[in-house]
């Protein structure tokens, strides 16, 4: 394991197998939905509702429409469906990924946040904390709703830095995110390790030139 950089993994890891096989290893740095939670489901469910709400016909199936959102920025994910018939006109981005995080929270309202968290990622994440490895979340999604999450699921405690869309020039795929969040730490790419699940995040991860593995658990 030592010599390979991107892996995928079907459940998640011990930190004594990450430290096994990346000696070295100083820095985890977590895409949230998808990867640290089993939250992409609330994210479609909440587009679901603004179509329904709205009377936006996606031409798309549901399990196309996941698909689709899985690892997007939101506003990467407006161009892709501002044409969409019903879309309503007067809304530009700004009102739109506002609409989507109002839907967003009122779900969040009803779940508990254990609900979405696998407890050997909490796990894992106590034990890289105790054993003094730097944390970091790299999200997509804006500050407010990053917060909700982890605050409902108890995990403020265990990230020294959280990069959110709010504080992105570039988003994913575009590397910029990781490499930030590596400079943040000083972190050098070959003590770093990426955890990403979507396709657009993966790509982001590799472009860091950090250690990567897909999680594959949700």
């Amino acid at each position: 394991m030592t010599h390979v950089h991107h892996l995928s993994m079907k459940s998640v890891p011990d930190l004594r197998i990450l430290q096994a096989g990346f000696p070295g290893l100083k820095t985890l740095l977590f895409d949230m939905d998808g990867t640290l939670f089993d939250t992409e489901k609330y994210h479609t469910l909440a587009l679901q509702s603004i179509g329904r709400d709205q009377k936006i016909n996606p031409p798309l199936a549901p399990n196309q429409l996941h698909e689709l959102m899985m690892g997007k920025a939101d506003h990467l994910l407006f161009e892709l469906i501002k044409d969409w018939p019903g879309f309503p006109e007067h809304w530009d981005v700004t009102a739109f990924v506002h609409e989507k995080n109002r839907y967003l929270l009122e779900i969040l309202k009803k779940v508990d946040g254990a609900t979405y968290l696998a407890p050997a990622m909490k796990s894992l994440l106590i034990d890289a904390h105790a054993a003094g490895i730097q944390i970091g979340l790299v999200t997509s999604s804006e500050k407010v709703i990053t917060q909700k999450l982890l605050h409902l699921a108890g995990l403020e405690s265990y990230f020294s830095y959280v990069l959110t869309r709010d504080d992105s020039l570039k988003v994913k795929p575009d590397p910029w995110p990781y490499l930030t969040a590596m400079t943040h730490f000083k972190a050098q790419a070959e003590s770093t390790l990426v955890f990403e699940d979507s396709l657009v995040g993966l790509e982001a991860a590799k472009g860091s030139g950090a250690h990567v593995i897909k999680a594959e658990w949700y």
